[in-house]
């Protein structure tokens, strides 16, 4: 049976880390207390772009480079190359086509961007698996994520404190071998549709001056997120007859070390099967359960042939989880 399996992981981020304690002491200075939040949701450092040229565009390029590396193969084997951000350094032409012609892709090649928020880079690999079982030509594609949302959220204290810079670049490749993409489950919940808006005066009104083209950030209780997470995953592995036990590794939003600790309380399964990396990486938005992905692998938590369970969420809300088999 041919899948679409994970062939490499690449990944880059800035050298900068910068803890709590700057966050804290920046927005005392503006009469509001950061301490409580940034606690409770697990975040110690993470890593920013500060003094120097990087971008989304330029961070992507690196993982990517990284992913080929790792992996053997040449930027000219690649017949989809698919870029997901909420922050594309260009609209026009597509970051996408940028990262093809910065890493040297072949000619007979698809390049497109697409968003889905901080659920971004795991809906893409999810839409790229499912292309490629359906295209017979379509042997290796490059799926990179990478959001730098510091540059656009100064005026929006949660999003500037807790967000983190960073891109990864994962390689999908067909294979014979039985494992790969096994299966997908969305939700789509929209009460707080206008809680996160970017830029907060829409698109058509950045040049004006008498609006802001920051993010936009009202809070709002997340608890429901977490019970569509477990029906969710619950719903997956009932339809291919597994049980929580069975899965070796859980790669979850890296939003909130809470949440993650509530979903493995509801799925009945120790939290170090879910690794949170958000203490020392932040919060990195569209990419987190690969960045959790990496790191696992790093430590040799898991091995070729065990089930993975992916699951995040975007802005707006909508989340997804993904069944795979590693």
């Amino acid at each position: 049976m041919t899948r679409v399996a994970i062939a490499s992981l690449g990944i880059w981020h800035p050298p900068t880390s910068v803890d709590n304690n700057w966050f804290i002491e920046h927005y005392a200075a503006q009469g509001v207390d950061m301490s409580g939040l940034l606690n409770a949701l697990g975040h110690k450092n993470r890593y920013l772009i500060r003094d120097s040229s990087d971008t989304t565009l330029t961070m992507s390029v690196a993982a990517s480079n990284d992913a080929i590396q790792r992996l053997g193969c040449q930027a000219k084997d690649l017949d989809f190359i698919v870029f997901a951000s909420q922050t594309p350094e260009y609209l026009i032409p597509s970051t996408a086509l940028k990262i093809h012609h910065a890493i040297g892709g072949g000619e007979r090649a698809l390049a497109f961007d697409m968003n889905a928020n901080c659920a971004g880079l795991l809906v893409a690999v999810e839409m790229v698996s499912r292309a490629m079982m359906a295209n017979p030509s379509c042997q290796l594609a490059l799926v990179v994520g990478s959001d730098y949302l510091g540059a656009h959220s100064s005026n929006a204290p949660v999003y500037h404190s807790c967000f983190a810079e960073s891109a990864v670049a994962v390689i999908l490749h067909k294979t014979e071998q039985g494992n790969g993409f096994i299966d997908s489950e969305f939700r789509i919940q929209t009460s707080v549709i206008d809680n996160s808006l970017f830029p907060a005066c829409g698109l058509s009104n950045i040049h004006r001056h008498d609006v802001s083209a920051q993010v936009k950030f009202t809070p709002f209780d997340d608890d429901i997120c977490i019970t569509a997470a477990s029906e969710s995953i619950q719903l997956l592995l009932s339809r291919h007859n597994l049980v929580p036990a069975d899965i070796k590794g859980f790669m979850f939003s890296q939003f909130s070390v809470a949440n993650i600790r509530r979903l493995c309380e509801e799925l009945g399964v120790d939290q170090d099967k879910a690794l949170f990396i958000g203490d020392e990486y932040g919060y990195t938005a569209t990419n987190s359960p690969f960045v959790a992905l990496y790191e696992t692998l790093e430590r040799k938590k898991i091995v070729r042939g065990d089930f993975l369970i992916f699951w995040t969420i975007g802005a707006g809300w909508q989340s997804i989880a993904v069944l795979m088999q590693y």
